[in-house]
């Protein structure tokens, strides 16, 4: 097998370098994305990580490599960039630079970053601010927020901030100094920056759902920064849930200069926290004010139907007798008319019923009077049956009176004693058994003629 020519890795990376050195420019301005980016506190360097992703498919990388700004470098455009776009460079930021191609056997390839230009920085951002306001539009939703009327007086107030924000104190610094008011508040802490701000402010805009009868309106506060640091609120879905929010939203999370997406959806915007609390106490001045011209028109109003009725009983009480002496005078000619009816309804009435009664009375005699034939026929019958009646019970009577008259005789001592028959008596009684006596008792017998004495022995 015939031998194999080789170099070493070394020796192949060396050769790449040196093509490298030789065959490309010393500076080319790219378009890339920062993924990652660390500075070197104690150098001053700052390292990078860019990437190229599809414009299609995001996660899809097409290209990557390490870049370097050194510190010389980097205390140049560090400051230069935030003066001309107010933010700091971050990961995620897409970034146009001048960069020098250099290839290390050891390293790699990395590029070293000489330049930057701003203007495509801020183009990119502005670019993506636009299509949120677009589709925000295009979903039919960036004015429902605008549309809800602040009530009055817009005293109940959830708010969303850092509960640490100065913002947030410099708020409630304002409304409590103005003591005449009493405000209600109640703060739903969330994060104001940072890659966690959506979901974080989202999710109090959840809470405060959940029991919205207890507020007027939402106070979304943080102070000022960079613009970078203000980047949540220019996401859609925070936007989104803003522009759809069913109380009225309040913000005041930027300077003057700063205007997100989600200032242009709420409600009302204010620059900073400062002027939130600045314009309700506005408000609230406004509602006292118009409840004090309220009060004096009502009481106007009140003073002028107190002196019209003053007039109207005045002129009422004028031409009170003589409405008076006209109202006894028709009421005098009216009762005059209604006792003239009266009387003659009365006399007509009295006439109808003593004809009336004249009628019932005949026909009640005429009605009585045949009554009495009839019952004097019906009693004249009764006596007959009663006599007839009362000759047959007599006879029947009479003939077991005789019966029992025939009977007494038959069974009584005298008709007995006739018969040979004789009563014992003993002190007027009736001996009934001989054992009943005593020797010596003194007894009479009576015969049909005659009686003796006897002694018992």
């Amino acid at each position: 097998m015939a031998e194999i020519e080789s170099i070493s890795l070394s020796e192949l990376l060396i050769g790449i370098k040196g093509i490298i050195a030789h065959g490309v420019e010393d500076l080319y301005w790219i378009r890339a994305e920062i993924s990652d980016i660390n500075e070197n506190s104690s150098q001053g360097h700052c390292y990078l990580e860019l990437v190229e992703k599809d414009e299609t498919i995001q996660s899809t990388i097409l290209a990557k490599c390490k870049a370097i700004i050194w510190a010389d470098t980097y205390r140049l455009i560090k400051p230069y960039f935030y003066k001309e776009t107010g933010q700091t460079l971050k990961a995620g930021m897409k970034i146009m630079i001048a960069v020098t191609p250099t290839f290390s056997e050891k390293f790699g390839f990395s590029c070293y970053i000489r330049d930057i230009e701003p203007s495509f920085t801020i183009g990119n951002l502005a670019i993506k601010k636009q299509k949120v306001i677009q589709q925000l539009h295009d979903d039919g939703i960036w004015d429902m927020n605008h549309s809800l009327k602040l009530p009055v007086p817009l005293r109940h107030i959830a708010i969303i901030s850092s509960e640490t924000a100065a913002g947030y104190g410099d708020f409630m610094d304002q409304l409590q100094k103005r003591t005449e008011f009493k405000f209600y508040t109640e703060l739903y802490p969330s994060i104001m920056q940072g890659d966690d701000a959506v979901d974080s402010i989202i999710n109090s805009l959840d809470r405060i759902y959940e029991e919205q009868e207890k507020f007027d309106a939402v106070v979304i506060i943080r102070g000022g920064g960079a613009t970078t640091d203000l980047l949540a609120f220019d996401e859609y879905d925070l936007a989104a849930c803003c522009a759809q929010f069913p109380l009225p939203i309040i913000t005041g999370i930027g300077h003057e200069r700063d205007n997100s997406v989600v200032d242009m959806v709420a409600n009302t915007r204010c620059k900073t926290p400062t002027a939130v609390a600045e314009f309700i106490l506005k408000k609230m001045e406004d509602t006292v004010q118009q409840l004090d011209e309220l009060t004096e028109a009502l009481h106007e109003i009140i003073e002028d139907c107190i002196n019209q009725n003053r007039l109207r009983l005045k002129y009422l009480a004028s031409n009170l007798s003589l409405m008076t002496a006209n109202k006894m005078r028709d009421e005098h000619i009216y009762i005059e008319r209604i006792g003239n009816n009266l009387q003659s309804a009365i006399q007509n009435c009295i006439r109808s019923e003593k004809q009336h009664a004249e009628k019932m009375g005949d026909w009640v005699k005429s009605i009585l009077r045949n009554n009495l034939r009839v019952e004097a026929l019906h009693i004249e019958q009764l006596r007959g049956a009663l006599i007839q009646k009362l000759s047959t019970t007599i006879a029947e009577e009479r003939g077991k009176l005789q019966a029992k008259e025939v009977s007494v005789k038959l069974l009584s001592p005298e008709h007995i004693l006739k018969r040979g028959y004789s009563i014992t008596l003993k002190d007027g009684k009736a001996i009934k058994n001989a054992n009943s006596l005593k020797s010596g008792e003194k007894i009479t017998t009576l015969f049909a003629k005659g009686q003796i004495e006897s002694t018992v022995d």
